[in-house]
């Protein structure tokens, strides 16, 4: 596939009811979701010409919606679902990215009454990419246990997928200084949560691990789940320490920008023998393999774009 030059090759936006490049769209500063980080999102990716797992992540989003309360939205979820492929097919790529975004809006009156405001959905595509480089995608990836505490579920609910994150800067900032990228945050129980955008999995003793409490209920961490039933690997949810997770054998992160990203080393200790374990490359294998099956999978409608695009 190639990209739809009428709408441009950087990226492809949609926001109050149109498309145009990427690099067009805006919201104002009045919108509450620049104030206030009132807005929640959902991303999903494309791999050879096929959406992986759309429903799960629409259904998300839509719970999303629900306790956001966004009830001026206007779009339903079918609506949602046709601009995620009108997205992808005006971009024309066989592997994209796709990032839905609702927001507040802007109140009216000096009060900022969030009851008035005209939710706005947004929404763009983008070619492919991972939150690791190609190069940790292979070797593994160096993260620390970051002394900045999640934000706890009681105050903004991590299931809701949102850009409140002053945390994960502060435990980003912590990770530079030490020489890492990436940071994973603790809970105030000093149990493990997870990264921004990422959850994070870790085996030991033969089970593998991943955070039951204060986290994303992520997609990729749902897959992965039901694949190691597949390998007879105890795959469950659980409380984690600080030094469990260091003191694991393998541990890997899991995005739907990436899919299964392995983790070389914790706070400068080597995880296992510095490589990525055999559980995560047979699970990395199995992740894959499953953007084959029709059951999990929904082809993008191409002829969409090319039709507009010959009216236009």
């Amino acid at each position: 596939m190639t990209n739809n030059k009428s709408y441009g090759t950087g990226g492809i936006g949609f926001i109050d009811g149109e498309y145009m490049p990427f690099s067009e769209l805006r919201i104002p500063v009045t919108d509450m979701g620049f104030q206030l980080a009132d807005m929640c999102y959902d991303a999903v990716h494309v791999w050879k010409g096929r959406f992986f797992r759309l429903d799960d992540h629409l259904a998300r989003f839509q719970t999303g919606l629900q306790k956001r309360r966004y009830d001026t939205l206007g779009y339903d979820i079918e609506a949602i679902a046709d601009v995620c492929n009108g997205c992808v097919a005006r971009l024309g790529a066989e592997d994209a990215f796709v990032m839905l975004i609702a927001t507040r809006g802007t109140p009216m009156g000096a009060n900022k009454d969030l009851r008035s405001c005209q939710n706005r959905l947004i929404a763009w595509a983008l070619p492919l990419h991972t939150i690791v480089s190609d190069e940790e995608m292979e070797n593994g990836c160096d993260i620390v246990i970051a002394d900045t505490m999640r934000i706890p579920p009681e105050a903004v609910d991590p299931t809701v997928k949102n850009f409140g994150r002053m945390d994960f800067v502060g435990a980003l900032f912590e990770a530079y200084d030490r020489k890492a990228d990436y940071a994973v945050l603790l809970d105030a129980e000093g149990c493990v949560t997870e990264g921004r955008g990422w959850n994070i999995f870790a085996l030991r003793q033969g089970a593998l691990l991943s955070p039951d409490d204060g986290v994303l209920e992520g997609i990729t961490r749902k897959t992965v789940l039901e694949l190691s039933a597949d390998l007879n690997v105890d795959g469950r949810l659980a409380r984690i320490t600080a030094d469990e997770l260091r003191g694991a054998d393998e541990v890997f992160l899991t995005s739907t920008a990436g899919g299964i990203m392995p983790v070389k080393s914790i706070d400068k200790k080597i995880v296992g023998d510095g490589a990525p374990g055999p559980v995560t490359q047979r699970l990395t294998e199995l992740y894959w393999k499953l953007h084959g099956d029709p059951e999990l999978t929904t082809p993008v409608n191409y002829q969409l774009a090319e039709g507009q695009a010959a009216e236009a």
